[in-house]
């Protein structure tokens, strides 16, 4: 059973990257009504492989596949795309991005989005210059609790804030090989 359908926003869909994230992210896609995978990238033969064949389990039609260096600006460009879905490396989530929203689409950006504060500014003076959107795809930003924080903080409630410290014990190291 399919869930609910696909904006028309994003209807039309171009993946960069189909490495771990982005396999993942494509298989979900597949059960949204509506979505069209238009374009697949990645550097990597067997993983636009292994897209193309998951497009074809889900009976969708084929989508056209960029597996050169610098694929992804030849995607940006296609005047079929809505949206970028964007799962590369953390070096190309940037410029990816940038080159997808001058090229007039939105895009959806694995974390990090940006690799310094500059880079984030840039984003969001792109975005709100082009109008386009620019989402990162980090699901414990908008969870319960830190959008509960986030209020708090905004109320009041903890006082002046002059100074936060968090961290994110997230050890990748067993997968370094597949970075």
């Amino acid at each position: 059973m399919r869930s609910s359908a696909a904006s028309d926003v994003y209807k039309r869909q171009g993946f960069v990257g189909l490495g771990n994230r982005g396999i993942l992210a494509l298989e979900r896609y597949m059960h949204l009504e509506g979505v069209e995978v238009k374009a697949l990238c990645d550097l990597r033969p067997r993983n636009i492989e292994r897209a193309t064949a998951l497009l074809h389990r889900f009976n969708r039609p084929a989508a056209v596949a960029y597996g050169e260096d610098g694929g992804w600006r030849q995607l940006c460009g296609r005047a079929d795309i809505d949206l970028v879905y964007i799962a590369t490396d953390w070096l190309h989530h940037f410029p990816v991005a940038v080159c997808a929203m001058e090229n007039g689409k939105h895009v959806a950006i694995e974390v990090p989005s940006a690799m310094s504060l500059e880079e984030c500014w840039a984003l969001i003076d792109l975005s709100e210059k082009t109008r386009k959107h620019c989402i990162i795809l980090e699901n414990c930003c908008y969870d319960w609790f830190e959008m509960n924080t986030l209020n708090m903080a905004q109320q009041g409630v903890f006082g002046e804030v002059i100074r936060a410290q968090g961290a994110y014990i997230h050890n990748l190291e067993p997968f370094w090989d597949h970075y």
